[in-house]
């Protein structure tokens, strides 16, 4: 069932249930009116009937008080039996709990026990009312001559004075069931209206964006006002609109990076493969025609092809790394020991290029630090190769400082060389950036060396950032964390 559809049935039941709820309130009234309010029109009819026959209660009250005996007088109660039948009352006179007098159209065991309410009253000098299941009933008690208690009942019919309700009362009922609906009706069309504003119509907005998406239109933003169930969804929907947004930027970026890629990747590798063709053909065609000068040659084959081999093996682990596919072997490792050791592995390579590499410690204490030591090693050289490409000083000079904090090692690979201009410091560890965009194979690359360092960096549960003075040199920084607070995922 569509929501339209809810919401027209639930206004339908919104109409429906009150209008049979007023017709029945309507029945209820009147019901009430004729039955709850029965005894006092007619004590207001007795008032009245009575008020019309003042001296006719006058003498009543004349004979109880004077001449009390003329109740046990046949005669003079046939007279009076007249009378108030005339006033379409009944009378019933009793003497020391005796009826000696009856002119109620029923018996008077039947009734007595009906009149039993009138001894828990005073009724010695005064009329009290009381009501019975067909009669209304005004007593008074008296004394006889002799002494003897006497009361006197007088008993008017339980019927409305008319056969229908009055036609003022019935007027009152239609108008208030009248005012009633029509107060149903403007609420409900208000409730409705209110209903369509705060959920239809805040829905199309949402649909009409999700077509705009749909389009691929991502620049479409909507807001919601209201911080309800509509406005927590028109603000899940803008934060997917935005991510959405971001990712196709990211994705639009990472084309625009990955041809950049195989554009440098393919220049660095057809600079390797010409030289490797040249040289290869130079010892064909007889150009090296010594054993020093064919020795030459295939030294410098061979360091065209370990250029390859680093070209490709650095794609390769960028590509497990981008998809989170390369496996970490996490060890316990003494990391004052291990940077010595890597401090001497890369220092022969870079002895060669009249680069001095220093290792100074201050890491005192014998804590163990995670880390997978094949993973590490290719950071650190990374690092250091990015280093190597922006020395241009006579003396060049890179070190690594260890440094203790509380829960792991800082370590520091600090070069003298060109440094990093500070607007492009922020984005070395980009992916596919290069601070020097041009080809020069001195300082050129694919970009991915310190990227690939930041994604194993982070798999090790640590930091990387970078600090940088022109003309002074940069320092990269990274943390390492020790063994006790690793956290094994």
């Amino acid at each position: 069932m569509s929501l339209k559809t809810k919401i027209w049935g639930s206004c339908i039941i919104m109409v429906t249930v009150p209008l049979l709820l007023s017709i029945l309130s309507a029945s209820l009234i009147r019901i009430n009116y004729e039955k709850d309010h029965q005894i006092q029109i007619i004590e207001a009819a007795q008032e009245e009937t009575m008020r019309e026959t003042t001296g006719f209660m006058d003498e009543l009250e004349n004979t109880l008080v004077n001449k009390p005996d003329y109740f046990k007088d046949p005669f003079y109660l046939a007279q009076f039996n007249e009378k108030i039948s005339s006033l379409n009352m009944g009378v019933m006179v009793q003497c020391n709990g005796d009826f000696i007098y009856n002119s109620v159209p029923v018996n008077t065991e039947k009734i007595k026990p009906n009149l039993s309410k009138f001894i828990q009253q005073d009724v010695t000098g005064k009329w009290v009312s009381a009501t019975t299941k067909d009669y209304i009933v005004r007593c008074r008690a008296f004394s006889f001559s002799d002494g003897t208690t006497g009361q006197i009942y007088l008993f008017m019919n339980r019927i409305p004075p008319w056969e229908a309700s009055p036609a003022d009362h019935i007027a009152y009922v239609k108008w208030v069931f009248f005012i009633f609906i029509i107060c149903i009706f403007l609420t409900n069309s208000y409730l409705t209206y209110l209903l369509y504003k705060s959920l239809i119509e805040p829905l199309n907005l949402v649909k009409k964006a999700a077509k705009e998406i749909q389009h691929g239109n991502l620049d479409y933003p909507i807001s919601y006002p209201v911080n309800n169930e509509i406005g927590e969804l028109y603000q899940d929907f803008e934060e997917m609109r935005l991510k959405l947004k971001q990712s196709q930027e990211l994705n639009t970026q990472y084309e625009k990076s990955r041809k950049e890629l195989i554009s440098n990747i393919s220049h660095d590798l057809k600079t390797p493969i010409t030289a490797i063709k040249g040289y290869a053909q130079g010892i064909i065609e007889g150009v090296a025609n010594n054993p020093e000068k064919v020795g030459k040659y295939l030294r410098t084959i061979i360091a065209h092809a370990v250029e390859m081999e680093r070209l490709a093996n650095d794609l390769a682990l960028f590509s497990k790394l981008d998809i989170k596919q390369l496996p970490f072997s996490f060890e316990c490792i003494e990391i004052n020991r291990y940077l010595e050791d890597a401090r001497e592995e890369l220092n022969f390579d870079l002895s060669e290029n009249n680069i001095i590499l220093k290792f100074e410690s201050h890491y005192k204490s014998n804590d163990l630090i995670m880390a997978d030591r094949q993973r590490l090693i290719r950071v650190i050289h990374n690092i250091v190769e990015n280093a190597k490409k922006h020395l241009n000083k006579q003396e060049k000079e890179i070190k690594i400082i260890l440094k203790e904090e509380e829960s792991s090692a800082l370590i520091e690979i600090r070069d003298n060389g060109s440094g990093i201009p500070a607007d492009k410091l922020p984005l070395i560890f980009n992916r596919f950036y290069r601070v020097d965009s041009s080809r020069n194979r001195t300082t050129g690359g694919g970009g991915i060396g310190l990227s690939i360092a930041r994604e194993i960096i982070e798999a090790h549960q640590g930091r990387i950032w970078a600090e940088s003075t022109e003309d002074l040199g940069t320092s990269i920084f990274f943390t390492l964390i020790k063994a006790a607070y690793f956290k094994n995922k």
